[in-house]
Formats: structure tokens, sequence, C-alpha cells
């Protein structure tokens, strides 16, 4: 298995800190070829999370349900693990602020049911990542203050640089080393998911379709994060499109508006240019 393959972020919440958590479907053939095992439905097996440097014992399930009554219902990858396991009362332990905001409001509610989520200013995260052992996966934490930290030392960095240093992986030289290890979670976050949508398009820019560079057996593509992530923190693969250089430099040149709804980009002339491309969004 190849080592460090990003597979899936997610928000810190109540399930997160004493369940467990789904991993997409978008993402399950990714999750499948690094497993090399499919699991059918109601399937379930072992397999170990490296937290922190310690090793945690979780259950990988392919959740079963009725087809009959649920025909349309697609398939659910849960990694599961009980509220007084060590690997709940670990992460409880890590996002400790969080899970103490998350038990105040659940308090509150008549409905336990009801899902609580983290406002936005105060969200954190865990990423799954792959390892070079088979069903051994690591979960890395990214807090709420290194996203603080990370936040402080872009403020000054233009989008359009910043966004050069994810798709070509620069190296900002004149960083502190205390500054590059603050960096380095979001950054390897952001260029990993980044780097996962230019290989679900094969390269192509969403725009137009093209395939840049391929004239000359070149695989060029950028990364763009639609509400720019200098100002949003906002690397989810939903604020993020991959497109061809050019179209990149215009749209940091012009800024035009992107209709969600219509999938298009609208330039302040009134050209209107509508993604041929869409696996994702």
């Amino acid at each position: 298995m190849k080592e460090g393959i990003y597979i899936h972020k997610k928000e810190v919440d109540w399930s997160l800190l004493h369940y467990g958590l789904n991993i997409p479907v978008a993402l399950q053939v990714m999750f499948y070829e690094s497993i090399k095992e499919y699991l059918k439905k109601g399937d379930a097996k072992k397999i170990k999370i490296v937290l922190e440097n310690q090793e945690y014992f979780a259950t990988l399930t392919n959740i079963y349900f009725n087809q009959s009554k649920y025909p349309n219902h697609k398939e659910l990858l849960q990694i599961r693990y009980t509220e007084n396991s060590p690997i709940a009362k670990k992460l409880q332990a890590i996002f400790s602020e969080s899970y103490k905001y998350l038990v105040e409001e659940k308090n509150k509610l008549v409905n336990k049911r009801i899902p609580i989520k983290l406002p936005t200013d105060i969200k954190e995260y865990v990423v799954l990542y792959t390892t070079q052992f088979q069903d051994t996966f690591y979960l890395e934490c990214i807090t709420l203050n290194e996203n603080q930290s990370f936040n402080k030392s872009i403020e000054k960095i233009s989008e359009e640089e910043f966004e050069l240093t994810t798709n070509y992986n620069r190296i900002d030289l004149t960083a502190t080393i205390a500054e590059k290890i603050q960096l380095i979670k979001i950054r390897k976050l952001d260029r990993s998911i980044c780097d996962n949508l230019k290989t679900l398009y094969d390269y192509r820019c969403q725009i137009t379709g093209d395939k840049f560079g391929e004239k000359y057996k070149s695989e060029v593509s950028e990364a763009h994060h639609i509400e720019y992530f200098t100002k949003s923190m906002n690397n989810d693969s939903e604020n993020i499109i991959i497109v061809s250089p050019n179209f990149h430099r215009l749209i940091h040149k012009t800024n035009p508006v992107f209709d969600r709804n219509e999938l298009t980009f609208i330039f302040q002339n009134g050209v209107k240019e509508k993604l041929k491309l869409n696996y994702h969004l």
C-alpha cells in the first residue's frame, strides 16, 4: 500500500468523538484500492488507526440496508468504534474544547438525536491517510490553534501566491522554522485534496474539457479555490475546481462570480463560462 495517500477530511462532531466516521461514496473506490479488498454489504473487518504515534483498533463496515426497501441507497462505509474505546477517549482529549462545547449544546436539546455542528470559527478536523501497511491508516488532527496559526501566517499572502505554493509545492524561504511547522499539516492536506481532484479529472480543465499540455506529452492543470482559501480557509473539495494554467491566471485577474446553481463563471464583461466537466460539485 502506498503511504500518505489522502482519503478523507472530516469535521469534528459528536459522532466522530464517540462512534466513528463515514467514508463518502465518491472516495470509496480510492479507499478500496488502498485496502485491496472489497467488503460486501453487511461485511466488516478489523483495522488499525495510528493517532499521535499510537495504534488503536477500529472496525471497517459496509453498512447493511434493505435494498428492496431502499433501492436507491448507495453503499456506505463506516469506520466504527465505541464511545468508551481508547480511540474515542483520545480524540475527546485532543479536541477537548470542541468536546466540551458539543456536550454543553447536547444537554440543551430535548431531542438528543438532533445533530450538532461546531460553529465555523471554531471548527476542527481530522484527516485520514493511508500507511505502508494494509488495514492500517493514519489519522491526523488539525486543531483550532493550528488553524488559527495557519490563518495568521498567510494573512499577508495573496490568493494567487498561495495557490502557486499549493499547485507547485513552492516553499516560502522567508518563513521561520516555527512557521513552517505550523504550515505543514494544512498545506499537505490542501495539496493532497487538490492532487486527488486533478487525478479525478485526468488533469483536464473543468471549464474547457481540454488537457493542457497533452500535445507535448505533458500533464499540467491547477487547482483553484472558488471561495478564496486565504479568506475562507475552506479546502473542502466542494470549494475547488481544476482548471488550465491560462484560465487560472484569467480568473485571478478578472475575479468572475461563480454561480453554483448553474456551475458557471460570470465575468465582469458579461461573458459566461459553464463547466464542461463536473464529477464532484
